[in-house]
């Protein structure tokens, strides 16, 4: 499937790579946002889910440049298909055979997340490591080692879609004049790795946002000094409702990044890769959406490795 990207898509990514560069100097209200774990599992609850493996012997392109990227051999995936019963497509999944963690424990995770949150997420890719981070690589999240089952990490990522695959009117919301007028209003950040750069300060934000959605009492109930950053996410929680309820549970996939090609996992010659799709792995999987209710969105490229690699999560 060939993508073609917009000339308004290379001026964002210019803004997004500007508010990516800058650090911020506010204090942070506290120096992580893990107590605010417990409080989004007992409020989002898992969606349910069927799932099936992916035809042998293929995988989705960007999941096999990752792999390859991070030196891990592709045919240590395993490539699933996951349908949630709020969304009549499934979102394809690519599972390292050594990953910390069950397969179930990342798509129950995933699926916490509400559906419209989800729609912003291309692909889902778990790999094993000794540390725990995690980054979104043009609206596909990889998770290393335990972050697979962490729904705040889960949350994080998945608002790095949101914010730069413009799923908010704010187009990217991190680099918007609002935003930033947002954060002149407020006295501080969420927490330690917000200082990182707005687009990380946004990404923590929509965590903080989505817990005062969803949790009874709110923010304020569990953050002391929240007041210092309530012009923050009091903006991701107007950008969301005017975005649909893209951080409210419920309903059904509205729109959905297209995914990835397909592509033998196994390197080959042109020759061989082609007689070894009619004879051994079958034709290429079509992976086009078949629902025509489904809107198919245009990908928007960014790269979040650079700050995300460097950070530990709980």
């Amino acid at each position: 499937m060939k993508m073609y990207i917009s000339s308004l898509a290379i001026v964002g990514a210019f803004f997004t790579a500007l508010a990516a560069s800058q650090e911020l100097t506010k204090p942070p209200v506290q120096d992580n946002l893990d107590n605010l774990k417990q409080g989004l599992v007992n409020n989002l609850k898992v969606t349910q889910s069927s799932r099936e493996k992916f035809r042998a012997g293929w995988m989705p392109k960007v999941c096999k440049d990752i792999a390859n990227n991070e030196k891990r051999n592709p045919a240590d995936f395993q490539i699933w298909k996951v349908k949630y019963n709020d969304c009549p497509e499934p979102w394809i999944m690519c599972y390292h055979r050594n990953s910390p963690s069950p397969l179930d424990a990342l798509i129950n995770t995933f699926g916490r997340l509400p559906v419209h949150t989800r729609d912003f997420v291309r692909h889902v890719v778990s790999i094993p490591s000794d540390g725990a981070f995690a980054y979104n690589l043009d609206g596909t999240v990889v998770f290393f080692g335990t972050t697979l089952n962490n729904l705040p990490v889960h949350l994080h990522e998945a608002a790095h879609s949101l914010d730069l695959e413009n799923a908010y009117p704010l187009k990217p919301l991190s680099s918007s004049p609002k935003w930033l007028q947002a954060y002149d209003k407020d006295s501080a950040v969420p927490d330690q790795y917000s200082q990182s750069n707005q687009v990380e300060n946004v990404a923590q934000n929509t965590v903080v946002a989505t817990f005062d959605r969803n949790v009874p009492g709110g923010i304020e109930k569990i953050m002391q000094g929240s007041g210092k950053i309530k012009s923050q996410y009091t903006t991701v929680l107007n950008q969301q409702r005017e975005g649909g309820g893209l951080l409210v549970p419920g309903g059904k996939c509205r729109k959905r990044l297209p995914n990835s090609e397909a592509v033998p996992v196994g390197a080959a010659s042109r020759v061989m890769r082609a007689r070894a799709e009619v004879e051994e792995m079958g034709e290429r999987p079509d992976v086009s959406f078949q629902d025509k209710d489904v809107e198919v969105l245009e990908v928007v490229p960014f790269d979040t490795r650079e700050a995300c690699k460097g950070t530990a999560f709980a």
